[in-house]
């Protein structure tokens, strides 16, 4: 058992794949995730392919919605013959509010990593993911939900990450539509 569990450990290592933990900011916005990798747990998922995550917004330029709470769940694999690229499918659950209005959206998406194959002193990654919920998984007061989001990971050291990026999230209310966050932010990225 021991052994088994050293060998676990071992790999999951060298596949970079463990739990992350990201802060983003900007002048107006805080944004948190946090995922954990579900074949840290469970010896008979791989690791790096299965993560359960949740994550917290604050947009204080966004109106009368200023807070975006979400429970994530994504699959994801590299591809056979470009193993520096991972592609993903997940869905989410998102709660947010506006004035009387409460918006809960289910929304389907897809994410993208790929590592650069450039020879550098750090490894450089981009990544982009969007997400769609139509009105039929759109529920209370929501009408649709739109978000895309891309960024550039630096590995500064190991396990530690600056990211840069721009996100665009559209919660649309039954009543009116609502830009909840149109931002560039830095952060930090931990894996753990």
């Amino acid at each position: 058992m021991l052994r088994q569990l050293l060998i676990l450990l071992a790999a999951s290592t060298l596949t970079f794949a463990m739990h992350t933990g990201e802060i983003n900011i900007n002048n107006e916005d805080i944004e948190a995730e946090l995922k954990f990798d579900m074949g840290q747990f469970n010896s008979q998922l791989d690791v790096d392919s299965i993560f359960i995550g949740g994550r917290y917004i604050y947009a204080d330029k966004a109106g009368d919605a200023d807070e975006l709470i979400e429970i994530s769940y994504l699959m994801q694999k590299p591809l056979q013959k470009m193993p520096e690229l991972q592609i993903g499918i997940g869905f989410k659950l998102n709660y947010s509010s506006a004035g009387a209005y409460d918006f809960v959206a289910l929304p389907l998406g897809l994410e993208a990593r790929y590592r650069l194959p450039l020879n550098t002193i750090v490894p450089l990654y981009v990544a982009s993911k969007i997400y769609y919920a139509p009105s039929v998984l759109s529920f209370s007061d929501a009408d649709s939900y739109f978000e895309w989001k891309a960024n550039v990971d630096i590995e500064v050291i190991e396990r530690g990450l600056i990211t840069l990026g721009y996100r665009y999230i559209d919660t649309n209310y039954n009543p009116a539509d609502v830009k909840f966050n149109r931002a560039a932010f830095v952060g930090f990225k931990f894996v753990f």
